[in-house]
């Protein structure tokens, strides 16, 4: 599943909410757009199963949650990046960010923590 920057923008007014928004609720969070432009990213996010609606009266009004959490997402979208640019290779991953001279011996500890903690996993 890809979720477009404009399908984004819904998604995080929907996680970042925690519960149930509304059409109105999605429009006075992003002034700049259109009920109509809204209602059309609301119902590709509705196919790709990543929002689920319910409508509410007779209105266009609907009723908004999420079908998948931030953090499957991001689960999602990190396996395909390494399925696709480190040929599936967790380690490869991890190896560039270690050549990476940003990392800070606190980034270096966290990532540390993270390792052991999945080793512990396996055990």
């Amino acid at each position: 599943m890809n979720i477009t920057d404009a399908e984004m923008e819904i998604m995080r007014i929907v996680w970042d909410s925690g519960e149930r928004v509304t059409t109105k609720d999605i429009m006075a969070q992003l002034p700049g757009k259109k009920a109509t432009t809204i209602l059309t990213l609301a119902g590709r996010l509705i196919g790709k199963g990543a929002l689920k609606s319910v409508k509410i009266g007779r209105s266009h009004a609907h009723e908004y949650w999420a079908g998948i959490s931030e953090a499957e997402y991001q689960q999602m979208q990190t396996r395909n990046f390494i399925r696709s640019i480190y040929n599936g290779s967790a380690k490869n991953l991890i190896s560039a960010l270690f050549q990476d001279e940003n990392l800070t011996k606190g980034d270096i500890a966290e990532l540390r923590a993270l390792i052991d903690r999945q080793v512990q996993r396996d055990d």
